[in-house]
């Protein structure tokens, strides 16, 4: 059975993790130049000084800490997410059950970054791999099932024309057997 839906929407979830993942190193990477660094804090120190509903206790470099370490921890989540997916696309054929349950873990652990379109796309995918049976197998069945609906009636057949031939024998025999002029 062709997949090619399972496969597109494993597929587009990788992708969708692989895009966060390209903005969490440009993140990592802009977050460490001083240009950056003097601009967030210029306008952190701006929105304190017009606002009273950010804390005073909390420092620019104190947030930009923060932002890293989450994009650390959405870095590892991705990665994750898309070695289960790319292991999900390699079973697909194979083994439809794993990589329908790949696919749901992988979802579900690209939720935990509120990857939300990762997300869905995964869980429809595993959900299509679960319920959606192999065509090839069930053909296979129906043949062998097929194929002993026949061998049976071949044998019917065969042994009703077994017994019918001997009847025939046997009349034959008692034809010669009563026959006076056969010696």
């Amino acid at each position: 059975m062709k997949r090619t839906i399972e496969y597109t929407l494993l597929i587009l979830g990788a992708v969708c993790s692989l895009i966060g993942i390209v903005f969490a190193f440009i993140f990592k990477f802009v977050y460490k130049t001083p240009e950056f660094k003097s601009e967030f804090e210029k306008s952190f120190n701006e929105q304190i000084q017009g606002s009273q509903d950010v804390p005073s206790s909390l420092t620019a470099d104190q947030i930009l800490n923060t932002f890293s370490g989450f994009t650390n921890y959405a870095l590892v989540i991705l990665i994750i997410s898309i070695l289960l997916t790319v292991v999900a696309i390699v079973f697909v054929k194979k083994q439809r059950i794993l990589s329908g349950v790949l696919a749901v873990v992988a979802g579900l652990v690209s939720i935990l970054i509120l990857n939300v379109i990762s997300f869905l796309l995964l869980i429809i995918a595993g959900i299509m791999l679960f319920v959606r049976k192999n065509k090839k197998n069930n053909q296979f069945e129906d043949v062998n099932f097929q194929n002993d609906l026949k061998h049976n009636q071949n044998e019917n057949e065969f042994d009703s024309n077994e017994q019918q031939q001997n009847r025939i024998d046997e009349t034959d025999k008692k034809k010669k057997d009563d026959d006076p002029y056969i010696y």
